[in-house]
């Protein structure tokens, strides 16, 4: 017998409301809203009039190649500046530089900062005080501050170009992209200094090279490297070429002095590890801020520095890098506002006990050794004997007679001190800030005293902290205790004849 059940199809058991939940709608009727396909156009193209952006928008590639940076290389390929780009050639802490070719400009390179991914963001110690950036910058953007680091080394590709220094000619700059004549020969880039084999003799030869360009950089450029070594030099037909001068600074940022210290040493380490003759860092850092060497005794000043790196050893002495050391870490002044005592200085310097080698600020100021007046003979020009008594002013014992006979020079020599130059005449400077009073006449025999600026500048400064708190080599307990009784004494016959304050203000407004 047949069964009296119906069989029905699987697909009619299942409920499925959501494939027609888009055409129910139980609100309120009105004409027209039911959406046709003229309607989905429009409200698309509504839609598409917002950009949308997520995280691909934003996605680099090689750390420096973003949607923006392939806009900006598409614009110079349409405006033909640059053909197509061919080829890594080199990556850096701040930027990637990309071999380009161009029926405009020939070879060239293209150098593309790093804007997100940067890792060379120690650069506030460039920054403040720079005058570039005396508006200050977009510290916690990236991208905007790349820009004025793009800007700023454009304009001094640009100044180190025009002044003849071997540089990458700067050629076109978009955003932060900087296109450069490319340096190598054909396709092959120029090698790096620390990836060249050399002898020597070619050592010597580029070193001395480098060190002219050191000094017309500092002198007529105005700038300071800043991070100048062996990793941004380039070796292109046998002569040396200065790369990667974004962080370059002037001469009257905080900071200049120390990075040009840092440039000298970085550079006669180098050069000295390969066997060139080289000076002391410190002779070339000197050299480089003399104010007193110009353009026509540079030259002259140029061998005589050639003449000591030939006469020195090039295996230093412990003291020799002691020395080294210490004068790396010193604080040099740029200016006389900076110097913390230059009184003390300039008469330490008259009374001998202070050789003008000692005071480091003297040539970056531009001030003769015994620092009375402007120099007008550059430091390292000064033979041995110019300067073995460039701070004490001599004469025989007759001229110290004339001199005594008349009240217009403070100062009697003795007959024995050696004369290096005319009869010293007090200074402007002198008069201003230091009273020198020296007593040359006798009461009793109305003679010429011969006293010495040394025992005059102690008699009349006795409370001052060089007599009280200079101890003499190998003075005992006892002797101290007395000398310390001594002063006290000095002190206390001074106070019985000391005019008071009020009676001396009285007769100075009179």
């Amino acid at each position: 017998m047949g069964s009296n059940t119906t069989s029905t199809s699987k697909g009619t058991n299942v409920f499925q409301p959501e494939q027609f939940s888009s055409r129910l709608c139980f609100d309120q009727y009105s004409h027209g809203q039911y959406k046709t396909s003229a309607t989905n156009a429009l409200q698309n193209q509504q839609q598409n009039r917002y950009i949308k952006r997520d995280k691909d928008d934003r996605k680099t590639a090689d750390k420096v190649l973003d949607k923006r940076t392939a806009m900006i290389i598409h614009k110079y390929i349409n405006n033909e500046d640059i053909s197509g780009v061919y080829g890594c050639i080199s990556t850096g802490k701040e930027a990637n530089v990309y071999y380009c070719a161009s029926e405009k400009y020939g070879p060239c390179a293209l150098k593309i900062y790093k804007t997100s991914t940067m890792v060379f963001k120690d650069r506030d110690k460039y920054v403040t005080g720079d005058y570039k950036f005396r508006h200050g910058y977009a510290k916690h953007n990236s991208r905007k501050k790349i820009l004025v680091w793009a800007e700023k080394e454009f304009s001094n590709l640009h100044k180190l170009y025009s002044a003849g220094l071997r540089v990458p000619e700067p050629l076109k700059l978009r955003s932060h992209l900087l296109l450069m004549r490319f340096l190598g020969h054909e396709q092959d880039p120029a090698p790096l200094l620390k990836d060249l084999k050399m002898s020597s003799k070619v050592a010597t030869e580029l070193y001395w090279s480098l060190v002219l360009d050191m000094w017309t950089m500092y002198r007529v450029c105005r700038l300071v490297h800043a991070d100048l070594s062996e990793f941004n030099l380039l070796v292109n037909d046998g002569q040396i070429f200065i790369i990667d001068v974004s962080q370059s600074v002037t001469p009257e940022h905080p900071h200049a002095i120390d990075f040009l210290k840092k440039d000298c040493f970085n550079i006669t380490e180098f050069f000295r590890k390969k066997g060139a003759q080289t000076v002391g860092f410190k002779d070339l850092f000197l050299f480089i801020v003399d104010k007193s060497i110009s353009h026509e005794n540079k030259d002259e000043c140029f061998v005589k520095l050639k003449q000591k790196a030939a006469a020195r050893d090039p295996n230093l002495t412990n003291e020799e890098k002691v020395d080294e050391e210490v004068f790396k870490g010193a604080f040099i002044p740029q200016n006389l506002g900076q110097v913390v005592d230059f009184e003390r200085d300039y008469y330490e310097m008259k009374m001998g006990q202070r050789h003008s080698d000692d005071l480091d600020y003297q040539p970056i100021i531009g001030m003769a050794p015994d620092l009375s007046s402007a120099a007008t003979v550059p430091r390292i020009l000064h033979g041995p004997e110019s300067h073995t008594n460039d701070a004490l002013c001599s004469a025989s014992s007759q001229s110290s007679a004339d001199v005594g006979a008349d009240n217009d020079c403070p100062i009697n020599c003795d007959a024995n001190d050696k004369i290096d130059a005319p009869q010293y005449v007090q200074s402007p400077i002198e008069r201003e800030v230091g009273e020198v009073k020296l007593q040359l006449y006798s009461n009793e025999e109305n003679e010429v005293e011969d006293v010495t600026i040394e025992e005059e500048f102690k008699e009349n400064n006795c409370s001052s902290k060089l007599k009280h708190q200079v101890r003499p080599k190998g003075e005992t307990t006892e002797e101290k205790k007395l000398r310390k009784k001594e002063v006290k004494e000095d002190k206390a016959e001074k106070r019985k004849t000391k005019v008071p304050k009020h009676v001396k203000k009285r007769a100075t407004k009179k």
